[in-house]
C-alpha cells in the first residue's frame, strides 16, 4: 500500500474539527438507528425473521406483524444500501489518510462493504422465504456494526489528537 501524501492527523485544526463533527454526527445518527433496530428486532433471530416475514401464524404474539410488501422491502434495501454505502465510502477514505497500521485500516475499510452485501442480500433472500439465512444476517450484521463503530472511534481519536 502506498502511503498517502498527507495524514488527517496533520490537517489544520479547523478542518480536523469539521471532520470530527462529521464523524460525531454520523455516530449519533447511527446510534439512533441501532436503537431502532433493537426496538424492532430485539436482537434475536426470531424477531428479526418476524420483522420481514410477519408472525400471522403465531396466535400468542403480543404484537401482530405482517410480511413486508415487495415495495416496502425494496425501499428498505435501496435506502439502506445507498446511504450506508456512501457513509462507509467516506469513512474508508478518511481511514486511508490516517497513520493506523495498513492491515487494520484495510480491514476497516473493506469489511463493512462485504458485510453490507451479505446482510442486505440475506434480508432479501430471507424475505423470499429462505428462513435459515436469518443466522447469516445476524452474524454479518453484527460484524458490520462492530467494524463501523471501530472505524468511528478510530477516526474520532485520530481527529482529536494534537
Amino acid at each position: 500500500m502506498n502511503l498517502p501524501s498527507f495524514f488527517i492527523e496533520e490537517l489544520a485544526k479547523p478542518l480536523k474539527r469539521m471532520l470530527f463533527l462529521f464523524v460525531i454526527t454520523i455516530s449519533l445518527g447511527y446510534g439512533f438507528g441501532l436503537r431502532y433496530l433493537y426496538l424492532t428486532t430485539e436482537v434475536n433471530t426470531t424477531t428479526l425473521q418476524e420483522n420481514y416475514l410477519g408472525n400471522e401464524d403465531n396466535e400468542d404474539a403480543e404484537v401482530m406483524k405482517f410480511k413486508k410488501t415487495e415495495k416496502s422491502i425494496l425501499t428498505f434495501l435501496h435506502d439502506h444500501l445507498l446511504s450506508m454505502g456512501l457513509l462507509q465510502l467516506v469513512l474508508s477514505i478518511l481511514l486511508y489518510f490516517t497513520k493506523l497500521p495498513a492491515r487494520f485500516k484495510n480491514f476497516l475499510a473493506i469489511e463493512p462493504f462485504v458485510s453490507m452485501l451479505i446482510t442486505f442480500s440475506g434480508i432479501y433472500l430471507l424475505w423470499l422465504g429462505i428462513e435459515e439465512l436469518k443466522y447469516v444476517v445476524m452474524i454479518s450484521g453484527t460484524l458490520f456494526h462492530l467494524t463501523f463503530m471501530i472505524s468511528l472511534v478510530s477516526l474520532s481519536v485520530k481527529l482529536l489528537r494534537k
